[in-house]
């Protein structure tokens, strides 16, 4: 009996040491250990197609949304990135990760044109909940590494993961933790089954985490705001704001490209019957409490510095967010932030509109 249950480990341990060999030997043929792929660093997805449940958020003929990255971590209808002539920048407003392939602005900005003979290919390297902290850093670790990656123009829809921040939070930290280089890292940049489970992982987040339905047909809304003294309020994140944005002119001058910047819209406000109103309901704003009507004036100060950085350097500003405040309605929405595809639509046409006169 000893001398089974002997046998029986012996075995066992060759099998589970002829397994890691295995495992090690596949990890070392098709990770990154011996041609590194910096690309690998980032948190990013790449090279991935993942479908999204949607019946939530907004009414569709779609159950689900599908959502594709290429193997440098774009998303749109290009073979190669040579072919991009307008990049687009941004957050989750720009990712866009729950309207599915060819419905996104991007989608539409680039079917525009072509329906005029001009055939515009319009990359989106949106990272959700990134601000222009995170944009920053695409210049110095992810837009270097993607090969014959040349736009003329690059688009940074800006604006609303800016308003809260004073430094980049977990989404705007583009390089994987752990920069000393540990074991833990050597796994994270070049070890190919732990970057099969990164993925697994982002797609059971797919499945269990999104962007919350705020149902907004049944918001209150209010007409007069809680605070005044805004200027006070955001004078140092203003302030702050300004300089990232001439960072962000500077790294894309010294690429050769041109910046544009797009303001945001939100439906945290709306103007009815040509008055402003907002969301009754009060957020916190370090320790001032504000509502919907609140936020407009305080977003109306932020997209004021945009345009002025953007006129002090001759470059195109289009104010969306004032511009199009007439066109939007309740269904454009599924949060205060999101757009449906009937709202991405709408982005995607009013772009057309100005930029056929600029590109």
């Amino acid at each position: 009996m000893a001398k089974r249950a002997k046998r029986f480990i012996n075995i066992l341990l060759f099998n589970v040491v002829l397994i890691g060999i295995g495992i090690l030997i596949l990890d070392l043929i098709f990770g990154n250990w011996i041609n590194q792929d910096n690309l690998n660093k980032l948190n990013i997805i790449r090279d991935r197609t993942i479908t999204y449940k949607i019946g939530e958020l907004y009414e569709s003929p779609l159950k689900r949304a599908t959502y594709t990255r290429d193997k440098f971590g774009l998303r749109g209808q290009f073979e190669d990135p040579s072919e991009i002539v307008l990049l687009t920048v941004g957050g989750s407003t720009t990712d866009q990760r729950y309207i599915t392939n060819g419905q996104t602005w991007q989608d539409v900005l680039q079917q525009e044109f072509k329906t005029v003979g001009n055939n515009i290919v319009v990359a989106n390297a949106g990272v959700d909940g990134q601000s222009t902290f995170g944009h920053i850093k695409n210049f110095d670790y992810w837009f270097p590494n993607i090969p014959n990656l040349r736009p003329q123009y690059v688009l940074f829809y800006i604006g609303l993961n800016d308003w809260y921040k004073d430094e980049g939070y977990g989404y705007d930290a583009l390089l994987t933790k752990n920069a000393d280089k540990s074991f833990r890292q050597l796994l994270q940049e070049r070890s190919a089954l732990y970057y099969v489970g990164r993925i697994l992982y982002g797609i059971y987040q797919a499945e269990h985490i999104r962007h919350g339905n705020s149902a907004l047909k049944k918001e209150k809304w209010v007409s007069e705001p809680l605070q005044t003294s805004y200027d006070e309020i955001m004078a140092t994140r203003l302030k702050e704001y300004a300089e990232r944005l001439e960072l962000l002119i500077e790294r894309t001058k010294r690429l050769g490209w041109t910046a544009i910047f797009v303001t945001q819209p939100s439906r945290y406000y709306r103007l009815n019957k040509g008055r402003i109103e907002g969301f009754k309901e009060s957020i916190n704003y370090n320790g001032v409490p504000i509502n919907g009507v609140d936020y407009y004036y305080m977003m109306r100060k932020l997209d004021r510095v945009t345009c002025s950085k953007a006129r002090e350097h001759n470059i195109l500003c289009i104010d969306l967010a004032k511009e199009m405040m007439q066109e939007w309605e309740d269904d454009d929405y599924y949060d205060f932030a999101h757009m449906t595809p009937k709202g991405a639509k709408k982005v995607g046409h009013y772009l057309f509109m100005i930029l056929r006169d600029h590109l």
